[in-house]
């Protein structure tokens, strides 16, 4: 098994487990006294409680290979629909500045172990000032995006990195608050509004996931004709 590959799977096995613990651990909790029990042991943590789940955010933002919607879903279960997207919003922005500090100071070379190189080459026409801003932000906002990828080439395109860090979160919101009502919900007991709505949230990404890819296609294909013309 090569680095890159041993690097993703050693991220991921470790976010598992370390998921799984805790899941278990809510869910006994859970199960024998209810979710005002599991926010209890969590508030009863101090500022331990907040920095655990913080520090489960950032790693899912710092190794994009691990889903972010189940911690969004656990936060809004414990924090409700506006305290658990505050969280994962600060989370996101922490890692977000971790990965842009890390990739502009050492380069795509060394954090290449982190990222798919196939898509991160796709994302190429983002170097092109015109009209870049606004299309970082499309592409964040769009639900079902590679968001953390996105993160990894940002300082790739000249964005500045506190531009990017404030594009970056406000396009995060609607996903995020999306997540985190649906978490809130279902530990109020509104299950059937809950799959509704998570429901409609993955017909949503799908579509979304559809539409990224129509735009990075269709921004490869003029960037290539671009590219073709001026060698003409």
């Amino acid at each position: 098994m090569d680095k890159k590959k041993f690097i993703r799977y050693a991220a991921l096995s470790l976010f598992v487990v370390l998921s799984v613990v805790l899941a278990a651990l809510a869910y006994r909790i859970y199960r024998n006294n209810g979710i005002e029990s599991l926010e209890h042991l969590v508030s009863s943590m101090g500022i331990w409680g907040i920095a655990v789940i913080l520090l489960m955010q950032i790693m899912q933002v710092v190794f994009a290979v691990i889903p972010g919607e189940p911690i969004e879903l656990v936060m809004g279960a414990l924090y409700g629909t506006v305290g658990g997207a505050a969280l994962c919003l600060a989370g996101a922005f922490v890692g977000s500045l971790l990965i842009y500090t890390a990739v502009a100071f050492f380069g795509k070379s060394k954090i290449g172990s982190l990222t798919d190189s196939e898509k991160f080459e796709k994302l190429k026409f983002l170097k092109n000032p015109a009209k870049r801003d606004m299309l970082v932000f499309l592409l964040m906002f769009i639900p079902g995006t590679p968001k953390d990828l996105l993160t990894y080439f940002a300082p790739f395109t000249g964005m500045g990195a506190v531009k990017f860090l404030i594009i970056s979160t406000i396009a995060r919101i609607p996903s995020v608050i999306t997540s985190t009502y649906v978490g809130s919900t279902f530990a109020d007991g509104a299950y059937k509004k809950s799959v509704i709505v998570f429901a409609i949230v993955g017909a949503v990404s799908l579509l979304g996931i559809y539409i990224y890819n129509k735009i990075v296609e269709r921004k490869n294909k003029s960037e290539t004709k671009s590219d073709t013309d001026k060698q003409n």
